[in-house]
Formats: structure tokens, C-alpha cells, sequence
């Protein structure tokens, strides 16, 4: 039979865990004994002038990232005055153990290797906390777009197999490119997990989203996302490109065009990044009865993607 932990005992293991750590351990013992839920954790972080997510908060809670960033360090002291801390006692364990078991697996590439140097999406994603770590990976990737008869890609649909790599795993990072500058995709629909933090860049049509599964994941266990968006694009389209970066089983991109209104010719392709070679160029066939599709498996991190003309 289940049995409470006493507020005495947990008081107790609070005052451990600040003595000799984890981080974590302090911090979630510290939230559990105050009663607070996170949502109100947030507000007040916020009305003491030191935003930060839930998303962030689980992820320091969990131990699958740390405050490292300036913006994040400054907060710790909010924290622990919002969570009635001693002054100073959860950043005295960052001090004391300031290289945490918390890296990325040395098989995802940088962010960086997937996008121009001059891209402005990559301080963006940066600014994600989720970026900096790789617990849930994808198994399976399902693109399905659909472009109409004016040429103009309108909608994306996107089915994910993701395996949690580690406990509480819960959410992943996606990124899409519109058209041209001004028109960022909007993200329109979500199964299975819901938006987090959304944010776009108008400037170079950009969007960049959190997506939190709806239970959280433990290790090696698997889950599947949906989501879409819907594009404003108003130039005709001529390609689209999935950025990976870790390895992926299965990736298939299929394209819908409007029946009567097909391409001149379409192929697919891969690259390492947007500044090498394209690799594996492979025509495709078009007809009115089918999709254009590209199947991958095993697929390298890299760039994968497709290109058609309308000439």
C-alpha cells in the first residue's frame, strides 16, 4: 500500500539534498514541499522579473538540463526566493558540480551544420531550451504537403515515431520555413502532444515550436505525434527539405499536386549541409493518380529533401 511522504520527512530530504546535492534533487524537493504547481511557479518567476518556462522547469527538475545560460542563472535566486530557499543554496550546487551528466550524445550534429551561417533561425532555436538536449529522438519521419493549383504549397502534415533515449522524456523542436520573408508557416494542428512555445521569424519565415507529448515518455519506450501547418506562401514553391540531425530509420516525403497542374520535372536529394554537394539526386516520376514520394532509410543527419520545376 501506498503511503505519503510526511512533510517532515520530505523536509528532511530537502535539507539533505541541498547539503550535498543534486542540483535536481534540491530543486524538486524544494517545488514538492512548497505545494506550488508549476504553472504557478512560472507566474511567480515572472512577476519577480525572471521568466521561465515550464518546459524549462520540468527540464531542471528532471536533471535533463541545468541553468546555464545567463538569463537562466540569473532566475535561480527568483527561484529559490520564490520556493522559500536559504539565498544562494540552489546556486551554490551549480557551483559545486558545474558539469553535470547532461551533454548531448556526440551523434547529433550542431545545429549550425543544417542552416546558412547567416540564418537567423539558429539564435532562435538557441534560445529553446529543449535544443540543448536529445532525449527523445525520431524513429520514423511521415511528411505529407500539399500544393495547389495556383503552384503554392498550402499545408504540411507530419506523423513522428519518437523513442524516449532517457526518463521523462517529453518534448522535441520543429522547425518551418515558409515561402519567403513574411510568411512563416503556422502551426494549425497538433494529435497526440500539444505546442509549447512558439516562436517565428517574419523576416526570413521562420518557425520554430515546441511540441510536448501528452505522457511522459520513459526510456526506450516509443510515442507518435501529428502535427501541421498551413503555409501562405505567395511566390509558386519549388521544393521543400527535412534538416535531421541524428540518424533516422525512416523518412518518407510525399507531395500532392493538384491534378492537371503537375510539374515539368521533380527529383529528390540529400546534402551534409546547405553549403555542400547534393548527393543521391534521383528523378521522380509524376502522375495525376499518385503523390511524388521519396522513401529513405537509414538516413545520414544531413538535409534531405525535394525540387521540382514548373518549366
Amino acid at each position: 500500500m501506498f503511503t505519503p511522504i510526511s512533510r517532515t520527512e520530505l523536509r528532511e530530504r530537502l535539507d539533505h539534498a541541498l547539503a550535498e546535492g543534486p542540483f535536481e534533487r534540491a530543486l524538486s524537493l524544494a517545488i514538492d514541499l512548497s505545494g506550488l504547481a508549476l504553472a504557478r511557479l512560472k507566474k511567480r518567476l515572472e512577476d519577480a522579473g525572471s521568466p521561465v518556462s515550464i518546459t524549462t522547469l520540468s527540464y531542471w527538475r528532471a536533471g535533463r538540463t541545468r541553468p546555464e545560460r545567463p538569463a537562466s542563472l540569473r532566475a535561480v535566486p527568483a527561484l529559490e526566493a520564490a520556493l522559500g530557499l536559504p539565498t544562494g543554496s540552489l546556486t551554490r550546487l551549480l557551483d559545486a558540480d558545474p558539469n553535470p551528466k547532461t551533454q548531448p550524445a556526440t551523434e547529433f550534429v550542431r545545429w549550425d551544420r543544417l542552416w546558412d551561417r547567416q540564418s537567423l533561425v539558429v539564435p532562435v532555436l538557441h534560445t529553446f531550451e529543449a535544443s540543448y538536449e536529445n532525449s527523445l529522438v525520431a524513429e520514423s519521419v511521415h511528411d505529407t504537403l500539399h500544393v495547389d493549383g495556383d503552384r503554392l504549397l498550402r499545408r504540411a502534415h507530419v506523423r513522428e515515431v519518437l523513442r524516449a533515449r532517457e526518463d521523462q522524456a517529453q518534448v522535441k523542436i520543429v522547425t518551418m520555413k515558409g515561402g519567403g520573408p513574411g510568411r512563416p508557416p503556422k502551426l494549425t494542428a497538433t494529435r497526440y502532444c500539444h505546442p509549447g512555445r512558439v516562436e517565428t521569424r517574419s523576416e526570413d519565415g521562420f518557425t520554430v515550436a515546441e511540441l510536448i507529448v501528452d505522457e511522459w515518455l520513459s526510456q526506450g519506450e516509443t510515442t507518435i505525434v501529428e502535427y501541421e501547418f498551413e503555409y501562405t506562401d505567395v511566390v509558386p514553391d519549388t521544393g521543400f527539405d527535412r534538416r535531421f540531425r541524428h540518424t533516422i530509420p525512416s523518412y518518407l516525403l510525399e507531395v500532392h499536386f493538384t491534378p492537371g497542374a503537375l510539374p515539368a520535372s521533380c527529383f529528390s536529394y540529400w546534402m551534409v549541409s546547405p553549403t555542400s554537394a547534393r548527393q543521391e539526386v534521383t528523378p521522380i516520376p509524376l502522375t495525376s493518380e499518385a503523390p511524388a514520394h521519396v522513401v529513405r532509410t537509414a538516413l545520414p543527419a544531413g538535409i534531405c529533401g525535394m525540387n521540382w520545376s514548373w518549366e
